[in-house]
């Protein structure tokens, strides 16, 4: 059995390169707040310390989480009880950090994801091995802002990204160009993400589009299933809802109304590691494709996607960059590179990434 002996939270700011606008917001700075976690085997009484991230953003225009909100679940809700929870798996205390609320994703998920760290340590595991993971590499896309060009578009293909997101805005959506530039890369795979930002009258553009685009991800309202049922349902091409998925029941209300023929999984969006894990078990079993997105996270972030990605079930290349591509500095001393279109995937014991002592957080 393990416990928990002590949690801290270390709120940092990662500066961006390039400023990156969605049709939710501009990022110019990612927040993010790191969990260190003290576990100790009960048996043992070894003590490791495992390290996770939340990985809510600034404000709420994505979600109804930011980092605020986020760290007020783990202290007023979280911590206070964390030493009473004894757990013998990451799963077990997974599911006892569920029944404390059903609320806070991202606050339970940046905890969930030290006690993996930690477990990994202590047990001589990789996240990969501990929950399954079949590949050493996998493939990886990435994600281009409302501001990419074709010279970006190109400086992707020649690293390697087996697929391509293109972010657009409804409003702000010029159709022609759009449609240039994917016919330019005939070859290149593309997904596109609205962000919910058109409805049913705009959404018609997308029964254009050419067969190089894998799927379109959340064209309408975060709150809605009826009308990607609706749209789904007409048109050829993939829908992968996103904003609409924050629970393991929003998986379920999908597949009962037919609403997408794939998922976008964000393990800190959706609870955690083990909710991740059930939901693309879940996906997979309905016929829905899952996949691995991202949520402009750090190093930690981007190594337990890296492991998620390198389950079986998983159907397209996650939204992994590597790690130079986003930010002036990250928090590890590990850094993850692309290599013909393929990322490794850490085998290093727990999350397989270690602090940059530049932090000056342990």
């Amino acid at each position: 059995m393990y416990r928990i002996e002590s949690l801290e939270m270390i709120p940092v700011a990662l500066k961006l390169k390039h400023a990156f606008k969605t049709a939710h917001s501009t990022t110019t700075n990612r927040p993010l707040t790191l969990i260190k976690l003290l576990v100790v085997n009960s048996s043992t009484a070894e003590k490791v310390v495992g390290l996770g991230e939340i990985q809510s953003f600034a404000d709420f225009s994505y979600t109804l989480e930011n980092q605020s909100v986020s760290r007020e679940i783990v202290s007023t809700i979280i911590k206070p009880v964390i030493q009473t929870l004894y757990f013998a798996t990451p799963q077990e205390f997974a599911e006892k950090l569920a029944r404390l609320t059903p609320f806070g994703s991202f606050a339970k998920a940046g905890v969930e994801m030290a006690v993996w760290d930690a477990v990994g340590k202590l047990t001589n595991q990789s996240l990969s091995q501990m929950i399954g993971g079949t590949k050493q590499s996998v493939p990886v896309g990435t994600v281009l802002d409302l501001n990419a060009n074709t010279t970006d578009i190109t400086a992707a293909i020649d690293k390697g990204y087996q697929r391509i997101k293109m972010k657009i805005d409804a409003q702000s959506l010029d159709k022609q160009k759009l449609m240039a530039r994917l016919n330019y890369f005939p070859n290149q795979q593309f997904s596109l993400d609205a962000n919910s930002s058109f409805n049913r009258q705009t959404a018609e553009i997308f029964k254009q589009l050419p067969q190089n685009i894998v799927f379109i991800e959340q064209p309408f309202s975060e709150n809605d299933f009826v009308d990607h049922a609706f749209f789904q349902k007409s048109t050829t091409h993939l829908l992968s809802l996103d904003e609409s998925i924050n629970s393991l029941d929003d998986i379920n209300t999908m597949i009962a109304l037919h609403a997408a023929k794939a998922v976008t999984i964000k393990q800190a969006k959706i609870g955690g590691i083990t909710a991740a894990i059930q939901a693309i078990q879940t996906a997979h079993d309905a016929g829905i494709k899952p996949w691995i997105g991202g949520m402009l996270s750090s190093n930690f972030g981007r190594s337990v996607d890296l492991a998620l990605a390198s389950l079986p079930n998983i159907a397209f290349a996650g939204d992994i960059s590597e790690s130079k591509h986003y930010f002036e500095q990250d928090l590890t001393v590990e850094t993850f590179e692309i290599k013909q279109g393929l990322m490794t995937v850490p085998r290093q014991v727990g999350l397989g990434v270690t602090l940059d002592a530049s932090f000056d957080v342990l």
